[in-house]
């Protein structure tokens, strides 16, 4: 996946930088972790899950502009990275939105939470694919593990075998599909990062989807419902955009400039814990024994898959913007 900043290798990590980037590490995990309990409000208060990537989107780019706007030194991109952010912005990072939260409103949102945690695990495979990049045996244990997670997660409903439009099954299964779009979003960005840097190319990259989302909303006669939304779902959209998408990378960044890329990148595995643990607390979803195994066996297959080995560092995974 995208390899971001890491903190530079000659400079001692002492134990207030190490406390202090651990601190930024979780909190960004925190904020992700919640995206998924939040998706599901707006989405149970009527809000047109399309819809709600359209403005989603457009309040990323708005916390990015600033911030790129104060940058001392911006990078001029050639054609070709201009291509590459159009396609991971206009296309994976909008499919992936689209697929995630149409597939949020038919499951639940702790199913949401930790099938997409398996998107680290995907990127690995992907990068071996389209990358050419190499794979080893804990890779393939850990990706193994994580796609069992799935099963067991999702395991209650395939009881019966039933799969029909706007059913759990068939949102588990859109949130699945998600994940590949995901990968996909994850292994270009690292193309763009190349002629860049994570403000400027998350800028462009959220402009491009939010016009994608643009197209596609007035192409539905969505964006009329804008107009509908109520205060609450407002506000808790302004929180998804500002807090889990703009603040939420803001202290990734700062993590990796205190951290190791390495232990960054296994901060990862909290994900999903933080994603369950506000579904129960914010939706009151129930945690069957089923689901706690996939939790389980999903956070040490992820885990087991991105640790690092003989002291060389994973490469360090994005967050997706939705």
């Amino acid at each position: 996946m995208a390899e971001f900043p890491p903190s530079q290798p000659n400079e001692p990590l002492t134990l207030k930088k190490w406390i202090v980037g651990l601190a930024f590490a979780i909190s960004a995990q925190a904020l992700f972790g919640t995206t998924f309990a939040f998706n599901k409000l707006v989405i149970n208060q009527g809000v047109d899950p399309i819809l709600l990537g359209f403005n989603r989107m457009g309040l990323v780019a708005l916390c990015f502009l600033p911030l790129y706007w104060l940058q001392k030194k911006k990078i001029v991109w050639k054609r070709k990275t201009w291509r590459q952010a159009a396609l991971v912005g206009g296309i994976y990072c909008t499919l992936g939105m689209i697929l995630e939260y149409v597939g949020t409103k038919f499951t639940t949102a702790s199913n949401a939470s930790l099938i997409i945690s398996t998107e680290a695990v995907f990127s690995i495979f992907l990068s071996v694919i389209i990358l050419k990049e190499r794979l080893n045996a804990p890779n393939i244990a850990g990706g193994m593990g994580a796609v069992i997670g799935v099963f067991l997660v999702v395991l209650e409903d395939l009881h019966g075998m039933e799969f029909r439009l706007g059913g759990a099954l068939f949102g588990d299964f859109m949130v699945l599909a998600s994940v590949i779009s995901w990968g996909l979003y994850t292994i270009f960005s690292k193309r763009v990062l190349d002629d860049s840097d994570p403000i400027q190319a998350m800028l462009f990259v959220s402009l491009f989807s939010f016009a994608s989302f643009g197209v596609i909303n007035a192409a539905t006669d969505r964006l009329p419902g804008i107009w509908e939304m109520s205060w609450k779902s407002w506000l808790v959209t302004i929180y998804l955009g500002a807090g889990c998408s703009g603040l939420g990378h803001f202290l990734y960044y700062n993590a990796l400039k205190c951290l190791p890329a390495s232990i960054v990148c296994m901060t990862l595995t909290l994900l999903p814990v933080f994603g369950v643990i506000f579904s129960i607390f914010l939706l009151q979803e129930t945690l069957t024994v089923a689901k706690t195994m996939g939790t389980a066996v999903i956070i040490a297959g992820v885990a087991f898959a991105v640790w690092p080995r003989n002291h060389q560092p994973p490469p360090v995974l994005p967050e997706p913007i939705g």
